[in-house]
């Protein structure tokens, strides 16, 4: 079983086809039905665009719910890897920038693991905004409160320091809902999900990642949120 696919300089995490034992997969799969469980709560949606969708996974599980799913990303490679699937689902899937898209009339954006790769994360908020209707939902995921220095590494090519997988910003919860407030959204609520604790623990003794999980998840983040690995806000378009 390989979890990787080779994709030029980049190692790209194919859920589809990983060993579903591993810590990564575990972690993987919590942070994405955290997601999708959060959206099922947010009211009626329709339709629904993902901004940097990866592989797709959490667009299967939306589209399986009879959500019209727009996946957008920036690598062919990642999108080949669910094509099938997305015509199976009827996903519609887009190879391109953010900033080259011009639709706006979505429920909902989507943005997870992205945010921090940007150097200007606030106008990509702001553009994601004008993706979504009035009152439109937004939900975003970053890492949580991550120690960027402790990740750094010399780039052979540049001899200069960089984030080992090119994040640029490390984020609070008071940093993330400011920035979402400054790009015309309400925050409903912030909230931590996938424990560095849960997802070690459901590997080591093989446990599923289902509705009880994401429980156990949960509590965990409230008695350990040092240990959460993700930070997400779900919010609503006000302007």
């Amino acid at each position: 079983m390989n979890d990787y696919v080779k994709d030029g300089n980049d190692n790209i995490y194919n859920i589809w086809n990983a060993d579903k034992n591993t810590q990564l997969y575990k972690n993987e799969m919590l942070r994405n039905l955290h997601l999708f469980k959060q959206l099922n709560r947010s009211g009626i949606i329709k339709n629904i665009i993902d901004i940097g969708c990866g592989t797709g996974f959490l667009d299967s599980l939306l589209a399986k719910k009879g959500i019209k799913v727009t996946a957008v990303d920036l690598s062919e490679k990642r999108l080949s890897l669910f094509k099938e699937i997305a015509e199976e689902l009827k996903i519609t899937q887009i190879n391109e920038n953010l900033y080259n898209i011009n639709l706006n009339d979505f429920d909902a954006v989507i943005s997870q693991e992205v945010l921090e790769h940007l150097e200007d994360y606030e106008s990509a908020l702001v553009k994601m905004n004008g993706l979504i209707k009035q009152k439109g939902i937004g939900l975003f995921c970053v890492p949580y409160n991550e120690n960027l220095e402790a990740k750094m590494i010399i780039d052979k090519e540049t001899g200069k320091k960089v984030h080992k997988v090119g994040h640029l910003h490390s984020f609070t919860k008071t940093k993330l809902e400011i920035s979402v407030k400054k790009s015309g959204y309400e925050v409903i609520k912030s909230f931590l999900l996938v424990n560095k604790r849960s997802y070690k623990l459901f590997a080591k003794y093989k446990i599923p990642v289902n509705n009880f999980s994401l429980s156990i998840d949960t509590l965990m983040n409230s008695l350990f949120p040092h240990k959460a690995a993700y930070l997400a806000v779900l919010c609503r378009k006000v302007k």
